[in-house]
């Protein structure tokens, strides 16, 4: 009964099951598209309902975010929203050109920095394990091997490269201990 239930949960999922309540407009002719498009937005300089909640501003702070505000897009409820464009198909990242600043650059600085954290830690512990008292260096840090281990993780996108293609990425299979359960 089990893997009744997983087969047909696995054949929903691949063909992408939806109630008919979501389906779309053909199946719900009395409700209204929920599907967004761009082109409703207008920039927030040129919204009416944006320059209501602009101009009842009373703080400098709140003046000078509505000010950056007004570069962005906004919709009809006078708020701004972020442009994610379509990344999939080839040179779809140029199509919606001006938006990069949204999304796009953020994510990768924050999947560069986090990386970066990851492969430092490993580096260290990696580099703390050829002295001669590793366990002390992982409770008190030395800051000369934080030092390198900050240099190397700062280059992690070529060195996990370099390691995923010469197989010191992952560990062997026969090096993996497995529950005798």
């Amino acid at each position: 009964m089990r893997r009744l239930f997983a087969i047909l949960l696995s054949a929903f999922l691949v063909i992408g099951f939806a109630p008919l309540a979501n389906a779309g407009p053909e199946f719900n002719p009395d409700r209204e598209s929920t599907a967004f498009t761009a082109s409703a937005l207008t920039p927030c300089s040129e919204n009416s309902r944006f320059q209501e909640r602009a101009s009842a501003a009373t703080t400098d702070q709140a003046k000078a975010r509505f000010e950056r505000y007004s570069q962005a897009s906004c919709g009809d409820d006078g708020l701004p929203h972020l442009i994610i464009g379509p990344t999939i198909e080839p040179f779809g990242a140029l199509a919606m050109r001006g938006h990069e600043g949204d999304v796009l650059i953020p994510a990768h600085i924050f999947i560069f920095v986090a990386g970066m954290i990851g492969w430092a830690g490993r580096e260290y512990l990696k580099l703390a394990s050829q002295t001669s008292n590793p366990a002390e260096k992982e409770i008190f840090l030395d800051p000369d091997l934080m030092r390198e281990a900050l240099f190397k993780g700062s280059r992690w996108p070529e060195m996990a490269d370099i390691e995923a293609r010469s197989g010191q990425l992952r560990e062997s299979d026969k090096n993996i201990t497995i529950s005798p359960r």
